[in-house]
């Protein structure tokens, strides 16, 4: 790449095979985004509600304290589950990983911090410090540091993707955001996430909207997030697809490949999960259609996480090529590790259950 120099491989060998870190990158990714687009679209819609509505009692500053209360428990699973997908780019991925991160400096350093002043804002709001009756400006701190904590995120993983712009970026700062995919990722990330939790919220809703009017609305507000939300990131997505290098979008768009098959279904799903939210007008009366639409777009979601996996296999084919590595595979380590992965899972879903 024009003598470009990337860092050179660990000699350590793989404990396990390339395509099974890949696979649970796409897993465990998936899972943590779960979280993560609950924890941040949830912190927006709770904010913009609370920032709006008038009176302590109002059904916007209701759900911001529903919000507030909800956020400590999805912030710690958002950062719990994001520490295993990290870890398996850094496996596949850290000659590009790294470079990026430091690229970016304090930006990247400053995550932590943003983390935190978020995390600290949240437990503010939840337990009204100096905001009893007034409107939620904590909430809305914390959306900001979220929001701010996404955009980073973006940055450095456009920055992984395209190498040949590390010196650029490296004599001037502001050449880092200057990638043309970067506001349709963006838009198509903060998109999702308001999707995702406003169905959370709608399905909280329905759950206790038949003996609570307020519970059913907050359903009913959840189920036009959803809908509003996927119809313009089906938009958002075709901008996002229409930004990308003229080869990957080539490859993309070939029905015969896995990545066009799988983006293809992915868009088949959102118009179903589309056509479904629009049939919800009553959550509560129509929970297992809600439920349904909420199954379609967690499907959409693992599609979309497998196809973005697929373009960054693309971007990085000339300088990065994973299934090169020298494997070793430790049968009893990873034996192990399996193991415990599969019962974290489980506990995850033991205590999220208990939690409903």
């Amino acid at each position: 790449m024009n003598g470009l120099r990337i860092p050179a491989v660990d000699p350590a060998p793989l404990p396990a095979p390339v395509w099974l870190f890949q696979a649970l990158l796409v897993v465990t990714f998936f899972v943590h985004l779960l979280f993560l687009n609950v924890t941040l679209g949830g912190t927006v819609i709770g904010a913009l509600h609370g920032l709006l509505a008038r009176g302590a009692d109002a059904p916007g500053r209701r759900l911001a304290r529903l919000v507030a209360g909800l956020l400590p428990a999805t912030i710690s699973f958002t950062i719990t589950t994001g520490v295993a997908p990290l870890l398996f780019v850094q496996v596949l991925y850290a000659q590009v990983f790294y470079p990026a991160t430091i690229l970016l400096g304090w930006l990247w350093l400053g995550l932590l911090v943003l983390v935190t002043v978020g995390y600290y804002a949240v437990y503010l709001q939840h337990f009204e410090v100096g905001t009893r009756g007034r409107a939620p400006v904590w909430l809305g701190a914390a959306a900001l540091c979220f929001a701010a904590v996404a955009v980073t995120q973006v940055v450095v993983n456009v920055l992984e993707l395209t190498p040949a712009r590390w010196t650029s970026v490296a004599a001037r700062s502001g050449a880092a955001w200057e990638d043309p995919t970067i506001l349709p990722r963006l838009a198509h990330m903060g998109l999702g996430s308001l999707a995702v939790a406003g169905l959370f919220l709608a399905l909280l809703g329905a759950r206790r909207g038949a003996t609570s009017a307020f519970h059913a609305w907050v359903a009913l507000r959840g189920v036009r997030w959803a809908l509003g939300a996927t119809a313009l990131q089906v938009l958002a997505g075709a901008w996002l697809l229409a930004a990308l290098p003229g080869d990957i979008r080539d490859t993309l768009l070939r029905v015969r490949t896995p990545e066009a098959a799988i983006l293809l279904a992915a868009v088949g799903l959102a118009l179903l999960a589309l056509l479904l939210l629009s049939q919800v007008s009553d959550p509560v009366r129509h929970r297992r259609l809600l439920l349904a639409s909420a199954a379609v777009v967690a499907v959409v979601l693992l599609s979309m996480v497998t196809v973005r996996d697929g373009i960054r296999r693309l971007y990085l084919a000339p300088v990065v090529r994973p299934e090169a590595f020298t494997v070793g595979t430790q049968v009893g380590v990873l034996g192990l590790f399996l193991a415990v992965f599969v019962a974290g899972l489980a506990t995850v879903a033991w205590m999220l259950r208990r939690a409903a």
